[in-house]
């Protein structure tokens, strides 16, 4: 199971919840394309059906300071992890249609949902889709946030330091407890938050009941 093998091993932390609000710009076409949004819309929800559980799962493990999940966990990391496969399958067929579905096509929030899709699938297809992300990002057809999560999330699973502090982990290695994964570059970290639209990071971690402490200046 991938989600599992993320959660218990290396666990990747997810920002399914705390999506920070960016600066929004209107794209309009005569019509976007109603059926697809509506597509992308369910997958959306499928998306999240099981990720609140996992998420209250992590939650619990960090406060009890253990790596040992419950008994449910497995299987609900497994349901979660069937329908991530099912929703990345379809978005592959979807890009290969229309190239991404950013916001010209199926509106702001179908276009989100398109992102948390690949945010949710396997690393091979993040890397393989982040360039077209980003591109979608420049020209304002996706958010700039979600292309930086998405960046951060492929350079932890690369063994690289982050640019953007979106990623957490915890594991055996941790106690069960989550961390911030390492950043390149910390000092100036909040710079680059602000220029796509996230907030300061120890506003974010203290959503995860974290708090930040910064690098000393000069080191």
């Amino acid at each position: 199971m991938k989600l599992q093998w993320q959660i218990l091993s290396v666990v990747i932390f997810s920002t399914f919840v705390m999506m920070p609000a960016v600066a929004q710009t209107p794209h309009r076409r005569a019509a976007l394309n109603k059926p697809l949004q509506r597509e992308l819309l369910r997958m959306e929800k499928d998306d999240q059906r099981y990720r609140q559980l996992i998420e209250d799962e992590m939650m619990s493990m960090s406060r009890a300071g253990t790596a040992i999940p419950s008994s449910r966990y497995p299987d609900i990391v497994r349901k979660q992890d069937e329908i991530d496969s099912r929703n990345m399958a379809r978005l592959e067929e979807i890009i290969k249609g229309h190239g991404w579905p950013g916001k010209s096509l199926v509106g702001e929030e179908a276009a989100k949902a398109a992102f948390l899709i690949l945010q949710h699938s396997d690393f091979a297809r993040q890397q393989k889709y982040l360039p077209m992300l980003k591109v979608a990002a420049k020209s304002g057809e996706a958010r700039p946030a979600d292309a930086a999560m998405l960046e951060d999330r492929v350079l932890v699973r690369q063994g690289k330091p982050q640019l953007y502090g979106t990623q957490l982990h915890s594991g055996p290695d941790t106690g069960g407890k989550l961390v911030l994964s390492p950043i390149e570059d910390e000092e100036h970290v909040d710079e680059r938050r602000s220029a796509v639209g996230l907030m300061p990071l120890a506003e974010y971690l203290k959503h995860f009941g974290l708090e930040y402490k910064p690098p000393a200046s000069g080191h």
